[in-house]
Parts: structure tokens; C-alpha cells; sequence
């Protein structure tokens, strides 16, 4: 009985196998082999992500289907890749707004482009077609294309002379829908001729006093952005403000000038005409203010100080011992002292001492003079001071090699300074314990535009440079040579180490020769 049901089941399951397939319907279609028929309910098909779509192509096999739902979109396998299968992203194509021009309409000059690219869905602005336009009007009369003109930067040229242009964008990309619809600018110009460079700001620097260099300033400017080229200069002199017999001097076209002796009394004047490196290339010359009257150079002292009561130029100190010593009048060293009974002064009645409070280490002090101005002098400066070296209250003391003092010029109102001339109190040759009184005869003289040099006292070495005199001990320090500049200070360093050591200077003179 068993096996007579199996034979009955499986013949039934072959039947329904060879034969259509009606669900729902009593009466599939004819052309069908599964008919479903439904109002209300659909095909369930699997429903996979796009990586097991991915790893299904391996062994997938030609009319596969299935739903992708990470794409959201039905597939069918064609035997090589899956395809979508009657999906379709909705894509629109991107949009140019605000589109405008910016630049100078003159012949040479950049003009840009400018728009905003909008995509609904992002797509990059990549596929964008740029083009210039010419017309004879701002209402686009006789309308043409510019020829390669197909960047998003156009430079006019001699064709554009009188014309007005409009730059036009067809936004595009790469990907999704595209090209967008073309927009255009306004019509901007008219195209006018390139214009010249000018120079503004014209201005003299410096002081109007012979010897002295003048500096000349401007400021470039072309309306196109065309670069610098060589501009030209040209100095003048003339009889006052006016410009009264106003001539050029000869050879003096750079950006600077030194004021000649021939300029005493006249008045001076910078001229530039600026030049550029392409469009129209010479500008109108332009010149300055007159500057003056130039002054000349003049000799004399300019200051000194005695450090007598009365004397006005100031001085400050500074260092570990700050006070220092003044001597008054009649004041000479002891008995006791060496060079015994000698003034402790050189001219007048008084002198600057320093001595060492300590024992046993080297300390200094400076003595600093104020800054003057120094430009209306002669550019042939030199400072001098007397310079005397004491045992105070013994004969066995005196000056040794770590003992000196050094003359230091600053140009620059002190910010820094440069040694030039140092004395030591004794070397090798002279041993130890130096003292001389202001009675000494000899002087030593070092060039402002030489290195620092070291002298001694009593001297029987000089090094090369260092000038001399005398054959007893340095007595007058001095440095010649130095620049007339506006801002210079010097000062006066003095170093020992022992209590009863006494360096004295006196007479500080600063010359114009």
C-alpha cells in the first residue's frame, strides 16, 4: 500500500513540474511558467547588500535576480556584471549663478570671471565651458564669440579697444546630469587704452647738510598690474622753495645722493619717472618738495668736558662702582701715594677718579656721555681725554694688564658699541704696579674704521697701526676719523682690581677738524 502512494505522489509532483504554474489564477497566461495574480500583495525576491551582491558574481549564474538594498534597486546578473534593472536616480543638471566680471577694462589688463557653480547633488564643477564675448554696445550689437578666449581669465587686447565684453559659463560635470544652461554676465567695458604707471608719494629723506645722503621714495602704482620695470631718477638743485634756476645735476640719477659742496645754500629736489614692463611703459615724471636750504659741514668743538663745575654736556656712570670719585680743586695725591704730590687733574681744577672698592677682582664702571648730534659737523670727528694711573696710599700698587681702560663709539644712540682704542696698565715689558701722573708726554691715536687695538704705559712694544708720541708715559687717548652721525655716543670704560688703585681722566674733548 506504501509503495502504490509514493508512485501516486511523485507522478502527481511531475505533472505539476512540466506543466504552468497559476497562483492565485485558476488559468495562467499561456506565455507564463509562474503566473501570480494579486491586488494587494507582491514578489518577494532576495534581499541582499551590495557585498554579498559582489561575492554572489563569482558563482552567479546569467538571469540571476535580485535586490540590492544598500542601492535600493533590483539586479540581474548578464553573465558578466549586474545591471540595474529599470531603476533610475533621479539626477539634475548643476546650475551658474552670480556671474559678473572684475578687473580694469584697459587694453593689457586680467579680467576674470567669476559665477557660482550648485549641483543638487554635489557632482564637482569639472566639465564647465568658458567663453568671452565682444559686442560694439552694452546691449551686445554685433555680438561675437572671442576666438580661444575659453578661460576663466582673459587678457584684452587691441581688438577690445572700445568694445564691451561678457564672459559666459555652461555649468557641467563629469558626473550625473550635464551640461547646466549657459549665464552670462553683464556687459562690462567700454575697453579703454592701457594706462601709463605713475609714481606717488614722492619724498626726500635725510638731513640737507653737505656731505650727507639724501634718500629719494615713491610709491609705484599701474592701474593694469603691470610690474616695475627700470624707473628712472633725477636730482636738481635751485635757488629757494620755488624752485627758482632750477637745474639737474649732472650724474646724480640713482635713488640716492650725496649733497656736494657746490649744494651749500641751494635747495634739492627728487624726480622719478616710473616705468613698466609691459602695456604702456613710461609714466609722467613726478617730483618731490624742495628740500633745504643745504648747510655746510661745520669745524669746531663739539663738546668737552672738564668735569669742572659749569661744564653742560652730562654724563652718567654705570657699572659696579656707579659714583665714582670727583676731585676738587687743589686736590693732589698724597705723600703716601705714587706718583706722590701730583694733581689729580689735567686742565682746570677737578678730574674723574674710579678705584675698585673690592679686593682681589676686576670689576669696571663707564663713564657715558650723552648722544649728540653730530651731523652738521665735518665727517672728520675725533674724541680725546687725558688718562693718569695711582697707587693711592701705597708704593707697592699700581696697574697691571688686567687693568685698562677702553674708548667705545656707538653710532646708533648707544643700542651698540665698538671698541677702539684700549690701554692696558702693564704687560709683559712693563711689568706690574704702572703709575704715571698727567705730566706724562705720550699719546696713543688709533683710526675710527680700524679694529680695537691695545696699548701700554709706559710703552716699549706698539702693535701695528697705533700711533706713538712721547717717550714717557700715555698720557692723551684719542680716536680720529669718526662718522658725523646724528645719533652718536661715546663712552669711557675703566677697570682695576684693587681698592687702592686709582684711574683718573680728565679733559674729554670731541672735535670736528
Amino acid at each position: 500500500m506504501k509503495k502504490k502512494l509514493i508512485i501516486i505522489i511523485l507522478a502527481t509532483f511531475s505533472h505539476i513540474i512540466l506543466a504552468q504554474v497559476g497562483i492565485n489564477t485558476q488559468t495562467p497566461h499561456t506565455s507564463s511558467l509562474l503566473d501570480l495574480n494579486s491586488d494587494t500583495k507582491g514578489l518577494l525576491l532576495p534581499r541582499i547588500s551590495t557585498a554579498a551582491a559582489n561575492n554572489l558574481s563569482n558563482t552567479a549564474s546569467e538571469g540571476l535576480v535580485v535586490f540590492d538594498k544598500d542601492k535600493k534597486a533590483f539586479i540581474g546578473w548578464d553573465g558578466t556584471k549586474w545591471q540595474n534593472l529599470g531603476y533610475e536616480e533621479i539626477n539634475t543638471v548643476p546650475s551658474a549663478t552670480n556671474v559678473t566680471i572684475s578687473g580694469n577694462y584697459t587694453i593689457g589688463s586680467v579680467l576674470t570671471g567669476n559665477y557660482t557653480f550648485s549641483d543638487a547633488e554635489s557632482n564637482p564643477d569639472n566639465a564647465s565651458a568658458l567663453i568671452w564675448k565682444r559686442a560694439d554696445d552694452a546691449l551686445g550689437t554685433n555680438i561675437a564669440a572671442i576666438v580661444s578666449a575659453t578661460a576663466q581669465n582673459y587678457i584684452t587686447g587691441a581688438a577690445d579697444l572700445n568694445k564691451f565684453i561678457q564672459f559666459c559659463v555652461t555649468p557641467g560635470s563629469l558626473a550625473g546630469a550635464s551640461p547646466g544652461l549657459q549665464k552670462c554676465s553683464a556687459w562690462g567695458g567700454p575697453v579703454g587704452a592701457n594706462q601709463a604707471p605713475v609714481a606717488t608719494g614722492v619724498t626726500i629723506s635725510g638731513n640737507a647738510i653737505q656731505g650727507q645722503t639724501l634718500t629719494g621714495s615713491y610709491t609705484y602704482n599701474d592701474a593694469e598690474g603691470n610690474t616695475q620695470g627700470t624707473s628712472t631718477f633725477r636730482w636738481t638743485r635751485s635757488d629757494n622753495a620755488s624752485g627758482a634756476n632750477e637745474t639737474t645735476i649732472s650724474g646724480a640719477n640713482g635713488i640716492t645722493y650725496t649733497v656736494g659742496s657746490g649744494d651749500v645754500g641751494k635747495y634739492i629736489k627728487f624726480y622719478v619717472t616710473p616705468i613698466a614692463t609691459s602695456g604702456t611703459i613710461t609714466g609722467a615724471e613726478t617730483g618731490s618738495a624742495f628740500k633745504g636750504p643745504v648747510v655746510n659741514l661745520i669745524t669746531g668743538t663739539i663738546f668737552s668736558q672738564g668735569f669742572e663745575t659749569g661744564d653742560v654736556v652730562n654724563y652718567t656712570t654705570s657699572g659696579f662702582f656707579p659714583g665714582g670719585l670727583n676731585f676738587t680743586s687743589g686736590t693732589t695725591a698724597a705723600s703716601g701715594d705714587v706718583p706722590a704730590s701730583s694733581p689729580l687733574f689735567s686742565t682746570g681744577s677737578r678730574g674723574y677718579g674710579y678705584s675698585n672698592p673690592t679686593t682681589g677682582t676686576v670689576t669696571n664702571t663707564y663713564v657715558e656721555f650723552n648722544t649728540v648730534d653730530a651731523s652738521s659737523y665735518t665727517n672728520n670727528i675725533t674724541f680725546s681725554f687725558d688718562v693718569a694711573a695711582f697707587s693711592i696710599g701705597s708704593s707697592a700698587n699700581g696697574m697691571e694688564s688686567s687693568d685698562l681702560v677702553s674708548l667705545e663709539i656707538s653710532t646708533d644712540g648707544g643700542a651698540t658699541y665698538a671698541t677702539k682704542l684700549t690701554l692696558l696698565g702693564g704687560n709683559s715689558s712693563t711689568g706690574s704696579n704702572v703709575r704715571w701722573a698727567f705730566s706724562g708726554t705720550g699719546t696713543a691715536t688709533n683710526s675710527y674704521s680700524s679694529a680695537n687695538l691695545n696699548v701700554t704705559s709706559p710703552n716699549t712694544s706698539n702693535p701695528s697701526g697705533i700711533t706713538v708720541t712721547g717717550s714717557q708715559a700715555i698720557t692723551k687717548l684719542s680716536v680720529t676719523g669718526i662718522p658725523n652721525s646724528s645719533q652718536l655716543r661715546i663712552r669711557i670704560g675703566l677697570r682695576n682690581n684693587v681698592s687702592s688703585e686709582l684711574w683718573v681722566i680728565d679733559n674729554v674733548q670731541l672735535t670736528a677738524l
